[in-house]
């Protein structure tokens, strides 16, 4: 575990060179994150001046999974979906020979070799956010609610990097998948809601095909005290089966991967 830490940050400490080698662009992307998350707080808020409730959410829970919803984002487009997306290049070129040949983990590697420095204002204004929503929720805050919030978090960024992985996998055999991620990045805006909002169909894909809804809800449920431990169970029972499944998924995709030198 100590060597695959320095690695990753050998990793990161390279990316934030880069980063502020271009220092107006890194300006500019923390402007637009500011915006961006600036305008779904705004969006709950004018949402709330016509209603109480929503399904049952208050506008302090509401305002807490709005702060889930960028950490979850935050969380994926820091690290795993800029390495992806590099990995999609190397399979369709035939460079992931340069990975495979290093002595480390191969998964480990492709996952974690790309940062995308920016967008930790995602994850920092999503962590202000959630204790914003704390903070109006008062006394419903308990030290188990924040045990399980931070387990489900944990579990629901896993939960997405899976779907990723096994997405990007897919780029072994049709060489160009980017369609498919470009779907996958639109369902997540849904994540912005409970998922119980939505009707039974779209529910069950928030909820496995896509998980950003599950996600993102499990974890604003576990903060704001509305979640089961039935749920919680079953969040962590879900999470192991899809990282063990897209491990599993991306070395059957490795044995079809053909180098550049073959």
């Amino acid at each position: 575990m100590i060597r695959y830490g320095r690695i990753a940050r050998t990793f990161l400490v390279a990316e934030v060179k880069n980063e502020l080698a271009y220092r107006l662009n890194f300006v500019l992307g923390i402007v637009e994150m500011l915006l961006v998350i600036g305008t779904s707080i705004g969006a709950v808020l004018v949402l709330f001046t016509q209603t109480s409730s929503l399904n049952g959410w208050s506008l302090p829970q509401m305002i807490a999974l709005t702060g889930v919803y960028y950490l979850v984002q935050g969380g994926v487009n820091v690290v795993f979906a800029p390495s992806f997306e590099k990995l999609m290049e190397h399979v369709r070129l035939g460079t992931l020979d340069f990975t495979l040949l290093k002595p480390a983990n191969t998964q480990f590697l492709v996952s974690t070799r790309h940062f995308r420095i920016v967008r930790v204002v995602d994850f920092l204004i999503g962590t202000s956010v959630v204790v914003v929503g704390l903070v109006m929720l008062g006394s419903a805050v308990t030290a188990w609610s924040v045990f399980t919030f931070v387990i489900t978090l944990a579990a629901g960024i896993a939960c997405v990097y899976a779907l990723l992985l096994t997405l990007v996998t897919l780029a072994f055999w049709f060489v160009r998948v980017d369609n498919i991620l470009a779907i996958f990045w639109a369902f997540t805006d849904a994540g912005r809601f409970p998922i119980d909002l939505y009707p039974g169909w779209l529910r069950f894909t928030l909820a496995t095909i896509v998980p950003i809804g599950i996600a993102v809800t499990v974890p604003a449920e576990a903060i704001s005290g509305r979640m089961s431990l039935e749920t919680f169970i079953g969040m962590l029972a879900g999470t192991a089966f899809s990282v063990g499944f897209a491990s599993w998924f991306w070395r059957k995709g490795l044995k079809s991967y053909t180098g550049a030198s073959a």
